[in-house]
């Protein structure tokens, strides 16, 4: 199933982050290697037009570990468009993260639950997961495997699949909290959840005494003990309520006091999931940030919603039916926390891309958000062949009085902001599922 999400968008354009972070720095390593990691953006990152805002304060960003975009770099040399081979890329993470789902789901709830794993790459976020460069992604194909290897009580394999996580995304050092519970829990004394710790100790130092800067901080702490509940709990309610996932919760219960659960492994689950979704909800947490655009990042939570929709089909068969009931529904439907919260994301996307004929035909000035922008200006996102050249970028401070000609508006995560104050008039509509881009005339 997860393989399938993957190949039925083999064709998707490149969305969000991953068109500034990720797939620029694997171009890089595609053209010169390792080397890369101190380079500047040759011409393959950056095509003959000016940086988008996401730039301007100094790309690429080195804070991060290099696993994930050295990976992307190997599939980025095959002879295919460079979007095609970022989805190549995601394959053999998706056939891990499914067969590590099945492996967990059936040391937490036997046989039967393992076969709930074929709906968890139909839940919205993890779909959307699937067809998005970001670290999220080895991350979310790593987290099983090492969840197994504390269950097992397989230090090796743990130490191992965690400090790749690690290595890919600094939070992949939360997994040493479910191996440490085991270790209580067992009474034994392990030594695997010394790994993550470990793994980011060694980028630290490395990322030290080559540049000097520090490792990526927060993009956010909650300012006050009332913004932090708030954070918490919408982090909550996105993992275990939204997209109809509440209903899971009383049948888990009911599966609860009808039968015997395999108690250690769903009590180290349950902490992996409090884990996640605690930190998470402490740092990084955009959802509760006083913004025009709904943008949460809810591929940060992840893991957390995978930890819980684990323990609750591993409490309750029919839960596997439920959850993929729910997660067709929502599978295309836009979300109040943005575009990572199912495929309507990608579908901004493919509305980009079929209105590029469209933009590229205007003949006045053509003001485009951010993100158009770099999807319209950087082939490599699998949206235009050739860059388009004359593009305006708009963003939420703009002052109207300077703006003429054409705005495009795009669905998600680039409001008009100040330009709604100005008389515009509709004159193209591509629509792509529930996603739509608008061409607007100034008047």
């Amino acid at each position: 199933m997860a393989v399938g999400v993957v190949l039925l968008n083999i064709d998707a354009p490149l969305v969000e982050d991953g068109l500034f972070w990720w797939v620029p720095k694997a171009l890089l390593v595609a053209e010169s290697g390792p080397a890369f990691v101190l380079a500047e953006l040759p011409a393959a990152a950056l095509p003959q037009s000016e940086l988008p805002p996401q730039w301007l304060g100094g790309m690429p960003d080195y804070a991060h570990p290099p696993l994930w975009y050295w990976y992307l770099g190997l599939f980025l040399r095959l002879p295919v468009a460079p979007h095609v081979a970022v989805h190549l890329a995601a394959l053999p993470l998706a056939a891990a993260f499914g067969w590590g789902s099945a492996e967990l789901l059936r040391r937490a709830g036997g046989t039967w639950a393992a076969w709930g794993a074929a709906v968890f790459p139909l839940i919205p976020p993890v779909a959307a997961n699937l067809l998005r460069a970001d670290t999220d992604l080895p991350l979310m194909a790593l987290t099983p495997w090492a969840l197994v290897a504390v269950l097992d009580r397989r230090d090796g394999l743990f130490a191992l699949t965690a400090a790749l996580a690690t290595w890919c995304k600094e939070p992949g050092i939360l997994l040493a909290a479910p191996a440490l519970l085991a270790c209580v829990l067992d009474r034994r004394k392990g030594w695997g959840w010394v790994a993550p710790p470990a793994a980011l100790a060694l980028w630290a130092l490395v990322h030290y005494l080559e540049t000097g800067w520090g490792l990526a901080s927060s993009e956010r702490l909650p300012e006050t003990v009332g913004a932090w509940f708030s954070d918490i709990g919408t982090v909550l309610w996105i993992a275990l309520g939204d997209q109809f996932r509440w209903i899971l919760v009383p049948l888990a219960i009911y599966g609860l006091w009808r039968g015997t659960p395999r108690r250690r492994a769903l009590a180290i689950l349950a902490a992996h999931t409090l884990v996640q979704l605690g930190f998470f909800g402490t740092l990084n947490f955009l959802g509760g940030l006083d913004r025009l655009d709904a943008y949460t990042h809810v591929r940060y939570l992840i893991p957390g919603i995978l930890g819980a929709c684990t323990v609750l089909v591993a409490l309750g068969p029919p839960n596997a039916v439920v959850l993929a009931v729910a997660s067709l529904v929502f599978l295309y439907r836009p979300s109040p926390h943005g575009p990572e919260s199912s495929l309507y994301g990608v579908d901004v996307g493919r509305a980009v891309r079929e209105a590029g004929p469209l933009i590229a035909a205007q003949e006045q000035t053509t003001w485009v958000g951010s993100y158009a922008f770099t999807q319209l200006t950087r082939p490599y996102a699998g949206v235009v062949t050739t860059p388009l050249e004359g593009l305006e970028v708009y963003a939420f401070e703009t002052d109207p009085t300077e703006v003429e000609g054409v705005i495009v508006e795009v669905c998600e995560g680039e409001p008009l902001g100040r330009l709604q104050e100005l008389d515009l008039e509709e004159i193209e509509r591509v629509e792509v599922r529930h996603a739509w881009v608008r061409i607007l005339r100034v008047r």
